[in-house]
């Protein structure tokens, strides 16, 4: 039934991506053979493709330079529970401050629940205000992102206090996202920079019990690592390494 619903996802999306997810044809025209089939499902699911080479082994490494090891636990646990998560509706908070791997954790989460044919997507909070803002008002993108909070099974929403920044007006379809997913019992996964207790002010009580209802809190800890990522570089343009 999963396997069959996955695929009914792949059509649907294919379809549908033109309407709400910027360079798909570009990326599925790019990734055409079997063994980039993962790749495809990737792109259609919103995954930046920097994320696409990411492993967890490799993440757990440097989270275990600092005091991250109960966080790890927990990620692992998550990790190796995605089918009980989908039937529960049970996400991650994952929080601490920038280039702790927050977002790579969350897209490593999502491929691997590709893998086992579940419907994902990951959104960054500024296309979602950008679609409370005014996308809402094209029907073609409303259908798009209406079958996205409804359908997929598990839903990254990267950096997520920006979305604290709508307007009244605007906080109608940002919230409807977390009900509307609440009511259909699918998975939520957050990224933010700060800890879960502050969404109480951001976003309201209500809200704010929706998340510690749904999601476990992950807080992680350590110094930015895109700063290892930045000092790599250079070896990149060494031309004699990448032949």
């Amino acid at each position: 039934m999963r396997k069959q619903l996955f695929w009914d996802h792949y059509f649907k999306i294919s379809e549908l991506s033109e309407f709400g997810n910027e360079g798909v044809p570009e990326k599925l025209e790019k990734y055409n053979t079997e063994k980039d089939m993962l790749k495809r499902h990737y792109s259609l699911a919103n995954i930046p493709e920097k994320y696409f080479s990411f492993e967890f082994e490799t993440i757990k490494t440097k989270l275990k330079e600092t005091d991250n090891a109960e966080s790890i636990a927990k990620i692992e646990k998550y990790f190796g529970s995605l089918d009980k998560a989908a039937k529960k509706g049970i996400g991650l908070y994952l929080c601490g401050e920038h280039g702790v791997a927050k977002t790579t954790i969350a897209t490593i989460i999502l491929k691997k629940a590709i893998a086992e044919d579940f419907r994902c997507f990951f959104a960054k909070s500024t296309e979602i205000v950008e679609f409370a803002r005014s996308g809402w008002k094209n029907e073609d993108r409303k259908v798009f992102f209406d079958y996205i909070v409804n359908t997929v099974d598990f839903f990254v929403i990267d950096d997520v206090a920006r979305l604290s920044e709508v307007t009244d007006a605007e906080k109608i379809h940002t919230d409807k996202i977390f009900t509307k997913r609440d009511d259909l019992n699918l998975v939520t996964i957050m990224t933010a920079n700060h800890i879960m207790d502050k969404n109480k002010s951001l976003f309201g009580e209500g809200l704010f019990s929706n998340f510690k209802e749904r999601m476990i809190p992950v807080e992680l800890f350590g110094d930015d690592y895109r700063n290892t990522i930045g000092d790599s570089l250079l070896d990149k343009l060494d031309g004699s390494k990448n032949r």
